[in-house]
């Protein structure tokens, strides 16, 4: 995505998308997949909302990478925050850390430790306007 910063004209005819993203997340993907399925076609204050007052753990990072989103906004484009809509919200599996347990007569068994990658997608809504 090309950046576009405050001190230029924007055209606010195209659908402006701003982008975030956190990887390797230390978070089973499908436990956070569940969360970010509540995030779509919702506004940025709707969205902080939800994630204010749900009770999963995996409310933290997509919060944080919701956040980055949009300040991302504010400061390369220029756009107030309240003018934002959460667009896409996509968990993906990211690399597996793989660890061994010792147990008796000298064996390991394997512990897989799952990490994600999660994004988010904001665009300009012009019916918040």
């Amino acid at each position: 995505m090309k950046l576009i910063f405050q001190n230029r004209d924007l055209d606010l005819t195209k659908t402006i998308r701003i982008r975030a993203v956190a990887k390797h997340v230390r978070m089973s993907s499908n436990k956070a997949r569940r969360v970010a399925h509540l995030l779509r076609n919702s506004t940025y204050i709707q969205a902080l909302a939800i994630l204010t007052f749900m009770d999963y753990r995996a409310c933290e990072p997509i919060f944080k990478v919701l956040v980055s989103a949009a300040e991302n906004a504010y400061s390369f484009m220029g756009i107030h925050k309240c003018y934002l809509a959460v667009l896409a919200a996509e968990v993906n599996e990211g690399p597996t850390l793989k660890r061994f347990r010792p147990r008796a007569r000298g064996r390991g068994y394997p512990i897989q430790k799952s990490t994600c990658h999660i994004s988010i997608t904001l665009f300009y809504d012009t019916s918040l306007v």
